[in-house]
């Protein structure tokens, strides 16, 4: 069958292919440190080995007396190791001391893998469908199918019906389902006579027809299975199926699952704003929305319909949104419905965008989820000249956005100050732009430089603020999680540091300290030699976890975050066609983060991200012969040459090179001549504030990125201020 995986890689990464070996401490000293903890790697090493019997006896020694994380590994690394009937007596033992989504996981797979599908069934019978893990549904289903047993399919319906889906859905439908829901023609479902229930309520699914059930269940299934993969206009053809079965018969339940998924339909692909926003706010005053869940997603998805571009019913829409905030079950959906009024409302009136801004930035709950609007915001506000409304937007934002907008707003209030865009004295921009210098945003520091060369900082200066930040939150690390991971750098598992960290940074982003997330993202890179992926993964595991607000950083947070790998194909691409060094460090970082392997939706390859015909035409003009867009001393070259030719093209500017890598030289020279027309300009803007009128987001965040990266680059390594190589970019 083809299911991926189906459980995390941490808890079956052994030893294929260590990258590296352990560190140079002795076994001795090792042995201080961990204390009885040393057994589960020695244990681990004794599996590599191929000693069971001794990796036992030390996984036993641990799971006695180890600490919170080292038990339990042990006891899983144990489990692994013994036969069926030892693992199948185990088990209820396991689950007893971890009874959590992981720990099921863990048990039905060990089953599933043994065929013990009885056994893996009476396990699951008391889990919630709705909310466990996808890969234990997926292994209770293919049990109960081995075993025919009759709730098979009112827990596929539950399955697909209740939970958004995810790629494990999808694979399920393509093993399994695909050629049971072709069975059913959609000519026989439309003229199956309705299902009358026997009373006011939803009746139960085991009462309805066995016939009727099982081909409305795969149509709507179907029509599931198509908006997961945005094909709505397929998925529209099913939706009176869909309405005649859900909310009609009521033979599937209706859930705000597939509400939402109607709503992206006909959000998606008619013009009828108020009929298909009627249908949502009538659901929204029916017996179903005594479902907040299916209130909420009506409201939304009305509100959606109606705020499309030209439609003529905005107000309509914000009281939709509004409406769907005061009701939104979780904080996550509130966050979304703000979201969705104040995006709807940035095309409409600029205005009223940040008068509702005002009105509720101190509402939401995750400040993160509302940048992209605040970015789109200082867009329209360039390109309509309304300078005034920078400082105000600052104002509003202060200690509510996340610190890197709130740093942009501040920053830009500022220049435009000193560009006589707008009024104010020589202490007004100061202010703001040491504002923007002091706002924390982890390693993204982007504004902040900026401010600091408005400022006339020198490095000392700099390098004081933003590597012994002031204003940092000393988060509570996982003590416990700490030792996990030290222990496989320090004995040598590389493999498995990766997949642990991914599993304790979904749980809590401040799981780890500064401190030991550099002692491990060292480590990784030390294996780069052995694996390229440790490159990347090195380098994720920095970043992600400082770049946040208010993070904890030093040096060896920077220089960790961003690296020179592949140096010496970097400096020889360089020196070949006049390129600094750190700005194709710096593009490289933002293109492809290291993976010489990448590749984009759009087919960009490699480490430069190198379209196949850009590729192509260099290398027919440089003569090169079978050359490989993966291979990293290729593609560096290539794509230094490319960015070389760019800067030649457009009067020698490095910022307007990056513009058109990421975007294209004719698209620059458009949106150049655009900012003059739009503004009313007889000169080109400033590099910085003309950043911030190009009209695609990906492209502005781009150029960010990219000066950035070399900015910091020639400041760690190449001993330069950082102020002078923003002069020198923009």
């Amino acid at each position: 069958m083809k299911i991926k995986k189906l459980f995390f890689s941490f808890l079956f990464v052994l030893f294929a292919s260590v990258g590296c070996s352990k560190n140079s401490k002795s076994e001795h000293s090792l042995q201080e440190i961990y204390g009885i903890d040393t057994n589960y790697f020695v244990g681990l090493q004794e599996l590599k080995l191929e000693n069971p019997k001794k990796a036992i006896q030390h996984f036993d020694k641990a799971i006695s007396q180890g600490s919170k994380y080292i038990k339990r590994r042990s006891l899983e690394q144990k489990i692994k190791i013994l036969n069926i009937q030892q693992k199948v007596a185990e088990i209820p033992n396991y689950l007893n001391l971890y009874n959590d989504d992981e720990a099921y996981l863990f048990a039905t797979t060990i089953l599933f893998e043994n065929q013990e599908h009885n056994l893996l069934i009476n396990l699951t019978n008391s889990i919630d469908l709705s909310t466990c893990s996808n890969e234990v549904v997926t292994m209770r289903l293919l049990s109960l199918q081995n075993k025919k047993d009759s709730r098979l399919e009112n827990e596929t319906c539950k399955w697909f019906t209740s939970r958004r889906l995810s790629q494990t859905h999808l694979d399920f439908y393509n093993d399994y389902l695909v050629s049971k829901v072709e069975n059913v023609q959609q000519e026989e479902l439309e003229a199956i006579q309705p299902v009358e229930p026997n009373s006011s309520e939803m009746m139960k699914l085991d009462k309805y027809n066995s016939e009727i059930f099982p081909k409305a269940l795969f149509q709507i299934i179907k029509f599931r299975i198509l908006c997961y993969r945005q094909n709505y206009s397929s998925a529209y053809d099913l939706l009176d199926i869909v309405k005649k079965f859900s909310i009609e018969q009521k033979i599937i339940p209706l859930t705000e699952f597939i509400v939402a998924d109607m709503g992206k339909v006909y959000h998606a692909l008619t013009s009828r704003y108020l009929q298909n926003a009627n249908f949502f706010l009538d659901l929204s005053k029916s017996l179903f929305a005594q479902n907040q869940n299916i209130k909420f997603y009506s409201l939304l998805y009305a509100g959606r319909i109606l705020s499309k571009p030209s439609s003529p019913y905005v107000t309509k829409a914000n009281d939709a949104f509004i409406d769907a905030m005061k009701i939104a079950p979780t904080d996550e959906d509130y966050d979304m419905a703000l979201w969705f009024l104040l995006n709807s409302n940035l095309g409409v009136s600029t205005d009223k965008t940040i008068d509702y801004l005002e009105k509720y930035c101190a509402t939401w709950h995750n400040p993160y989820y509302f940048a992209d609007v605040l970015d789109n915001l200082s867009l329209l506000l360039f390109t309509r000249a309304d300078w005034k409304a920078f400082p105000k937007v600052y104002k509003i934002i202060q200690g509510k956005a996340d610190n890197v907008s709130s740093s942009k707003f501040a920053y830009l209030s500022g220049q435009l100050i000193n560009r006589k865009f707008l009024r104010g004295t020589v202490q007004e921009k100061n202010q703001f732009f040491t504002d923007a210098f002091e706002f924390n945003g982890g390693t993204d520091i982007y504004y902040r430089i900026l401010s600091a060369k408005e400022l006339n900082l020198d490095i000392a200066e700099i390098e004081k603020k933003i590597f012994s930040p002031t204003k940092a939150e000393s988060a509570a690390n996982d003590y416990e999680a700490e030792i996990l991971l030290k222990g496989y750098a320090d004995f040598g598992f590389s493999e498995m540091i990766y997949p642990e960290w991914q599993f304790f940074y979904s749980k809590n982003k401040n799981a780890f300290s500064v401190e030991t997330i550099c002692e491990l993202a060292e480590f990784l890179r030390s294996c780069g030699n052995a694996s390229n992926k440790y490159f990347y993964q090195s380098l994720n595991i920095v970043s992600k976890t400082t770049n946040l607000d208010n993070a904890r950083l030093n040096k060896k947070v920077f220089e960790l975050s961003y690296p020179q790998n592949f140096l010496k194909e970097i400096r020889e691409a360089c020196k070949e066609f006049e390129v600094e060094e750190y700005d194709m460090l710096g593009l490289i970082r933002t293109e492809s983060f290291f993976n010489p392997i990448i590749e984009s939706n759009k087919g960009a390859q490699g480490l430069t991200q190198l379209m196949l015909p850009t590729f192509e035409e260099c290398v027919q003009k440089l003569k090169i012969e079978n050359a490989d867009v993966t291979d990293p001393y290729t593609n560096i070259r290539i794509g230094t040459y490319y960015y070389s030719s760019l800067v030649k093209r457009l009067s020698n500017s490095d910022i307007l090179a990056l513009f058109a890598y990421n975007g294209g030289a004719t698209r620059v020279r458009r949106w150049l001549q655009t900012s003059r027309v739009g503004l009313g300009l007889y000169r080109d803007l400033p590099s910085d504030l003309f950043l911030e009128t190009i009209p695609i987001a990906e492209t502005r965040n781009y150029g960010r990125k990219v000066i950035q990266s070399a900015t910091i680059y020639a400041w760690l390594y190449y001993d330069k201020n950082p102020c002078d190589i923003v002069n020198e970019m923009m």
